[in-house]
């Protein structure tokens, strides 16, 4: 039986750190316990090993963890890069009965979405003690060695780059596009690189534009992959793009990126606020969601590079016209189709769902699918139960607007316009590192251009106060103490 024990950095509730005894006792066959102050705070079952910290990057989400949805007080951080037997290794942060190498009957782990497994626990997110700390527990098949090519501070960006990879893979790009990358910074950079490489490993053809409002950023951004760039405070964009990511993490970027889609706008922000009228932009996030027009083809919405799909069962909120449904049940039968469409709310579909009585046939206990009219309806699809983390809808799927009244921006965009809301979260480490190993010039890149500041554990609210400045810094690295 191993016992570390370590002073750490608690995140606090109001913002601030203090720092807090802890104590790791277990192993990795029976599980652990973690002591705060002396005091027994959580048990975790088998699958986890203990890695010493090295690097981790303060991102987006660390900077807002007190508006997100999970508890507080906490050991956050989840870019980080550790030690195994001194040798650097990158986390996966889910640690999904999957990633934890145990046996499961959970269908989100047998059937590829072990990331979004209500079993899961999130390293520095949601319980689980994160990489701003001399230790933490690492969920054993989560583990991925760093190739000899990529430095050990390079990836420190592996966890963010992962994201920003998953979220090019998610979005639809096609030939002789125009894609623009707005606000980049700490995530819009690494977008940038992720559309790069993409681009190279598909021999795709499409131009990349960044639009920035920090004249000292022009050179970064074509330095990680942008064709050319735009100052969006003394060059106001008058053409629009195919497809939008926003990286700006606030409700007027968003709005920005709706105003210059022509097709789609990607967002990866969890920021844990309302924009635009809908309370649940973060969750939509969370669970991979995509917010699409209704048409005939949307009944067949399949996540990008996935398999071609059933989505047999389809929820209905009340407030669509019977007239899509009908609409729908046409275009069903000429294809020779046979779908259920399910009209009811949200929060009694989802009681009935949690007491075990999903709808039958899906893959795992959720629609396939969902339609609705208004923000109010995709909000209770997103979130139905007050507090708790559940949606009625897979994730990965998609929640179809049909309607023509148009209450926000948002809704005005998907229904009148067209625009498609893409969303994703996390990324695969091992398709990540075959891409910097197969495109080194990336990862020398991330070590070079992007880290522009390195703090030590013990000065973590400074890294914050920089990492929160975006006039001084870019990426923000805390080491940890060496034993």
């Amino acid at each position: 039986m191993k016992d570390i024990s370590f002073k750490a950095p608690e995140y606090q509730a109001d913002g601030s750190f203090r720092d807090i005894s802890y104590r790791f006792e277990g192993e990795e066959s029976s599980g652990w316990a973690i002591y705060r102050d002396g005091k027994k705070e959580m048990d975790l079952g088998p699958g986890y090993t203990p890695v010493q910290s090295l690097y981790c990057g303060v991102c987006s989400t660390d900077l807002a963890r007190r508006f997100l949805p999970y508890p507080l007080p906490q050991i956050i951080g989840h870019e980080v890069v550790g030690l195994i037997d001194g040798k650097p290794v990158v986390v996966e942060i889910n640690a999904s009965p999957l990633a934890r190498g145990i046996e499961t009957k959970d269908p989100f782990s047998l059937h590829g979405l072990h990331t979004h497994s209500p079993e899961r626990i999130t390293l520095g997110i949601d319980r689980l003690p994160g990489g701003f700390s001399p230790y933490f527990l690492a969920p054993v098949d989560a583990i991925v060695n760093v190739p000899d090519k990529i430095s050990a501070l390079a990836a420190s960006l592996t966890e963010p780059f992962a994201a920003a990879l998953q979220g090019v893979d998610a979005t639809p790009i096609n030939e002789k596009d125009h894609v623009a990358v707005l606000g980049p910074r700490r995530l819009g950079m690494l977008i940038l690189s992720a559309l790069a490489g993409f681009r190279k490993e598909k021999n795709r053809n499409f131009t990349i534009t960044a639009l920035v409002r920090h004249e000292s950023l022009e050179a970064l951004c074509k330095k990680m992959g942008a064709d050319d760039t735009l100052d969006t405070r003394t060059q106001i964009p008058t053409k629009s793009f195919d497809v939008v990511f926003d990286t700006t993490g606030k409700p007027e970027g968003f709005l920005e990126a709706l105003r210059l889609a022509k097709r789609c706008v990607s967002l990866k922000s969890t920021n844990g606020q309302e924009v635009l009228g809908l309370k649940h932009l973060t969750d939509l996030v969370v669970d991979e969601l995509a917010i699409l027009p209704w048409k005939g083809e949307h009944l067949d919405y399949t996540w990008p590079f996935e398999d071609a799909r059933n989505n047999l069962n389809v929820f209905v909120s009340e407030g669509v016209a019977e007239s899509v449904i009908e609409e729908a049940k046409a275009i069903d039968a000429s294809e020779g189709r046979t779908r259920k469409y399910v009209r009811g709310i949200a929060d009694q579909a989802a009681a009935e769902i949690r007491a075990g009585h999903g709808p039958e046939g899906s893959i795992v206990p959720r629609f396939d699918l969902a339609i609705a009219s208004n923000l109010a309806e995709i909000d209770a699809i997103v979130r139905p139960l007050a507090g708790i983390e559940f949606s009625i809808l897979r994730p990965r799927s998609a929640i179809l607007f049909a309607s023509k009244k148009y209450e926000s921006p948002l809704t005005e965009a998907v229904g009148s316009r067209g625009i498609e809301i893409r969303t994703s979260r996390c990324g695969d480490f091992h398709r990540t590192m075959k891409l910097l190993t197969e495109q080194p010039e990336l990862a020398a890149a991330f070590e070079k251009e992007m880290i522009t500041h390195r703090f030590d554990l013990d000065h973590i609210s400074e890294a914050f106060e920089m990492a929160a400045d975006s006039s001084k810094s870019v990426k923000v690295i805390v080491e940890a103490p060496k034993p």
